[in-house]
């Protein structure tokens, strides 16, 4: 996995690699349980930190969260710093009790690295949540040419994390596809970027307006690809 430091090999900065970038939550797994389990620690955080009980806090994430998109939005509009929230979570909650290995995840991306494709990871979640969540679903860091998270970078729907692992991938946005689950927040800063989209709809009924391609299980992946790359 490379580095934060590293830039493309070629010369001029342009590239015709081509690129996959996946979210993690919601895209690479589905699991009500861990969601649930998380959204109860979230709140027991807030609420620590607000001074008010549990489901007050659950109610101002839900009033800012409509408001400002993201999760990470909601909490610097409250004053709460990504790094200190995602240090507490971290410590508070174990993905490996909810999540396991997916063998479907893993054979898609092989299949893209077979097939040419460099395959990075942006999530906006911190770097330490990511790894124990990679760990609980048996997946390699390795498996990932680069990992970008909200540690590192301020988290969608900036652009910043987008063009970080781009930059480090030496991939160009019109060669590059992003995955993930959320139209809105995800899918359309990519779409701004001139990247493909996909979108993740397990439930085929998300109403979405940013992707070119949807999908209902991450093995339709190489298909959708193809789609979109057919030589």
């Amino acid at each position: 996995m490379k580095s934060l430091t590293e830039h493309p090999n070629s010369e001029t900065g342009e590239s015709t690699s081509r690129c996959i970038l996946f979210d993690l939550d919601g895209t690479l797994y589905d699991s009500p349980a861990y969601s649930k389990q998380l959204e109860f620690e979230i709140s027991k955080f807030v609420a620590d930190k607000l001074s008010v009980s549990t489901k007050e806090a659950a109610v101002i994430l839900k009033d800012r969260r409509r408001l400002l998109i993201t999760l990470t939005g909601a909490l610097e509009s409250l004053g709460i710093g990504r790094a200190e929230f995602f240090d507490s979570i971290t410590d508070r909650i174990e993905p490996a009790e909810f999540l396991a290995r997916d063998d479907s995840v893993q054979s898609t991306i092989s299949s893209l690295k077979r097939n040419g494709f460099k395959v990075g990871l942006v999530s906006n979640s911190g770097r330490g949540l990511v790894e124990k969540i990679l760990k609980a679903l048996q997946l390699d860091n390795a498996v990932f040419d680069v990992i970008v998270t909200s540690s590192d970078v301020k988290p969608k729907p900036s652009a910043e994390p987008y063009l970080l692992a781009l930059r480090l991938l030496g991939c160009q946005p019109e060669h590059s596809v992003y995955v993930g689950d959320r139209d809105e927040a995800e899918l359309h800063p990519a779409k701004q970027l001139g990247i493909r989209t996909v979108l993740v709809n397990r439930g085929g009924n998300t109403p979405y307006h940013w992707a070119d391609v949807t999908v209902t299980r991450i093995s339709e992946i190489p298909r959708a690809i193809k789609e979109m790359f057919p030589a």
